[in-house]
């Protein structure tokens, strides 16, 4: 089975923080590990998007975070069928 068609506009790597569980959700194929997945992608990116609260640098980066997050709500309401 092939990844899902979300795709990700976050450079490779650019964002470590939060970036390897949010592409780990993304590409997760089976349908009884994607919500764990996007569990953890969510709070790594939450996580990371409270720091940034705290910083006055990072205005590319919560434009990512809010992206990832707009992403991985499509994913849950598309594939897993969350309403």
């Amino acid at each position: 089975m092939a990844s899902h068609e979300f795709s990700s506009s976050v450079p490779e790597q650019s964002y470590p923080q939060w970036q390897m569980e949010y592409e780990a959700a993304l590409q997760e194929t089976d349908h009884r590990t994607l919500f764990k997945r996007i569990e953890l992608a969510e709070a790594a990116i939450l996580t990371r998007r409270e720091v940034l609260v705290q910083s006055p640098d990072g205005f590319t980066e919560r434009g990512e975070i809010k992206a990832a997050l707009d992403n991985l709500r499509r994913l849950k309401k598309e594939v897993l069928k969350f309403s």
